[in-house]
């Protein structure tokens, strides 16, 4: 997961409720331990599309 300074797109998407849970489950345990929070829902989802972009036929 990583951070973009050019990130100036805003979307808005819908997630399932379980989806939503998850992710939120990975970045929290990601986080744990951390003296500042490091990644973040955005960044996680933001890698997501882009490995699956590039992992595309």
């Amino acid at each position: 997961m990583k951070k973009s300074a050019d990130a100036n797109i805003y979307k808005s998407i819908r997630f399932p409720t379980e989806v939503n849970e998850q992710i939120n489950n990975i970045v929290n345990k990601a986080n744990e331990g951390k003296a500042k929070k490091e990644y973040s829902f955005n960044g996680f989802v933001i890698s997501a599309c882009e490995y699956a972009l590039k992992h595309m036929k």
